[in-house]
């Protein structure tokens, strides 16, 4: 019995004095190879360690992530007052981490627990400019690295707000925890902000309590695979202090998987009062879902939208964008609109869709050739109300009657078109589409 005693002495004191030297090697490893990953999946962001003063039961580390991205700097200048052309900021990470099978120190500040694992963090962030300025990020992240390599941070705030040359944000309470498993090979978020409010030259924007939740993993061509859900209570537009527009509550969620070569997805929306004019406020809901783009052509598109950011006009991006979108086309795909749903004071209007585009040569793309492989149907179902409704306000859609397109049923007007092979049909009457003349075969 006493013998017994004694191994569990020495257990104990090897796991609370002997393995937070240990650990806190592999705690920092851990810390590093996360931060890198997060980097490598942005092209816009540089992830280098400062320093990394490693203690036996604790350590100090600072990591530097030098942020490129134009989305990203855009943000970080709203929220710290600054004008994005002041250069590309650096966010500063201070972290100490309590670390040890049972990471005993950790008890001595907020969030500390003797939770199994190798070891416990808090950070503080800040944003430095290039001009020497820095403004304190909000909030604390408060991290622990499970048995399992598994590193969860947690980001933490109370309400608060900034103001700087003409600009403001303010924000309620906020819980963000992201993890990512030990190979960084999936990252999962979820969090809550009670409310946010951000302003500029008198115009503001304002969020009621936004929840939002995901999972992604690194896929090939630079695509990831997994899923998003976004809900917000309210979304406001103020002008000079004044609302002029006011929509919600707002839910927004999508999925994506790669298989093989090629990418499927979905993606829904629901809106809730959204003005339409001339009709009133509105139920919005949207589903879809794609098969089959061409992978490849996807990632490149993506890499391209992220290279140019939002400074480009449209025609440099049909410039910029027209190969990738032309193989993306040739390679063949299907697009389901399972739902287009307006629920209007004048009464509803629904709307299904589905187009099949073949596979088709990509070396000799053809807009021609591809409308004669699109395979296309339409489901269109509006009520008398909204029909009569846009009449009166438009006398020449009541031609839309006249011309067989839409066909009343009870109380509601249907329409059924197809497209094949050029050919249109709506509610059964063909409609030939001129294609212009195509060059005779090279046999």
């Amino acid at each position: 019995m006493r013998k017994s005693i004694i191994v569990l002495l020495v257990i104990a004191a090897i796991v609370v004095l002997v393995s937070p030297g240990i650990i806190g090697r592999i705690a920092e490893e851990s810390v590093d190879s996360n931060l890198q990953w997060a980097a490598d999946e942005n092209d816009g962001f540089v992830v280098t360690s400062e320093r990394f003063d490693r203690g036996w039961f604790s350590s100090q580390g600072r990591h530097r992530v030098e942020i490129h991205d134009p989305g990203m700097r855009d943000a970080l200048a709203t929220l710290a007052g600054r004008d994005p052309s002041d250069g590309d900021p650096t966010l500063v990470i201070d972290t100490r981490i309590d670390h040890g099978l049972i990471p005993v120190t950790s008890m001595g500040r907020a969030e500390g627990s003797l939770a199994p694992g190798l070891g416990r963090g808090v950070s503080t962030l800040v944003i430095e400019y290039p001009d020497g300025a820095s403004v304190p990020v909000p909030g604390t992240v408060y991290s622990s690295i499970g048995l399992n390599g598994v590193l969860t941070a947690n980001y933490i705030t109370e309400p608060g707000g900034l103001e700087a040359d003409g600009s403001a944000a303010s924000w309620g309470d906020a819980n963000v925890e992201i993890s990512t498993d030990q190979e960084a090979q999936s990252f999962v978020i979820d969090g809550a902000i009670e409310s946010l409010a951000v302003s500029d030259a008198g115009d503001t924007l304002r969020l009621g309590k936004t929840t939002f939740s995901g999972v992604a993993r690194p896929g090939r061509f630079g695509v990831s695979a997994g899923n998003f859900k976004l809900n917000a209570d309210s979304v406001a537009v103020e002008e000079a202090g004044i609302e002029t527009y006011r929509l919600g509550p707002v839910a927004v969620s999508g999925t994506s998987d790669i298989d093989g070569e090629r990418v499927n997805g979905d993606f829904r929306m629901s809106i809730g009062a959204l003005a339409v004019p001339g009709y009133g406020d509105s139920d919005f809901d949207v589903a879809m879902r794609f098969t089959g783009l061409d992978g490849a052509a996807l990632g490149r598109m993506t890499r391209t939208l992220d290279d140019v950011g939002d400074g480009a006009s449209p025609e440099e991006l049909q410039l910029l964008l027209r190969d990738d979108f032309e193989k993306l086309v040739a390679a063949g795909f299907e697009l389901h609109v399972e739902q287009l749903d307006f629920d209007l004071p004048q009464g509803p209007v629904a709307l299904k869709m589905r187009f099949t585009v073949a596979e088709s040569d990509s070396d000799d793309f053809d807009l021609t050739s591809v409308l004669m492989t699109l395979d296309a149907e339409a489901d269109l179902t509006a009520s008398a109300g909204f029909v009569d409704h846009a009449m009166a306000m438009n006398p020449d859609a009541g031609a839309i009657i006249g011309m067989g397109y839409l066909r009343r049923n009870g109380d509601v007007y249907e329409m059924r078109a197809e497209y094949a092979k050029g050919l249109l049909t709506i509610n059964g009457a063909p409609m030939p589409i001129p294609m212009g003349e195509r060059p005779a075969p090279d046999y």
